[in-house]
């Protein structure tokens, strides 16, 4: 299911374009619920069978949160040039973002674990490089959190000739 941002000429067309940014990136900011209030975290993650996994230690903050409250917010985005343009104050920012509200589920079963895992490492470490070993101790040290995904939504502002980019100054 998606929800639909508040500015329409933004929102992706498509689920599709969600997905490829949920795939091709890297970093996701997960937001929980603590009896302190919110609290959001940045994780690496798969996206996979239209559901979000990452893993973490068995204890802390944020395993302490998912117990209590398996609702959780996920966001990710690809953050591009600042750019000169027309309207509004004149300046705009491209980017691609893409923000899911879902339930957290710990992936209990050892062999599901480790296919999780395994595909992590590999989204992580790609081409030649060998793979990192993954013993059934490790495993057992690590909690996997799959995210089932009840409804997400998508908002881009891509480059477009209207557009003049802002060259960074270091």
């Amino acid at each position: 299911m998606k929800t639909e941002p508040r500015r329409k000429d933004r929102a992706m067309k498509s689920t599709e374009q969600m997905e490829i940014l949920l795939e091709r990136m890297p970093v996701g900011r997960l937001a929980v619920t603590t009896g302190d209030g919110p609290y959001l975290v940045a994780v690496n993650y798969l996206y996979r069978y239209g559901s979000i996994y990452f893993h973490s230690g068995k204890e802390g903050r944020k395993i302490d949160a998912l117990r209590d409250d398996p609702r959780v917010c996920f966001l990710v985005d690809d953050v591009g040039p600042r750019v000169l343009w027309d309207q509004g104050c004149g300046i705009s920012q491209i980017y691609e973002s893409v923000i899911c509200f879902g339930k957290a589920e710990f992936v209990e079963e050892a062999t599901e674990m480790r296919r999780i895992l395994e595909k992590i490492v590999h989204k992580f470490v790609q081409g030649t490089h060998p793979l990192p070993s993954m013993t059934d101790t490790s495993i057992e040290k690590t909690a996997v959190i799959k995210i089932v995904i009840e409804s997400m939504s998508g908002k881009a502002n891509a480059l477009s000739s209207s557009h003049t980019i802002i060259p960074d100054f270091a």
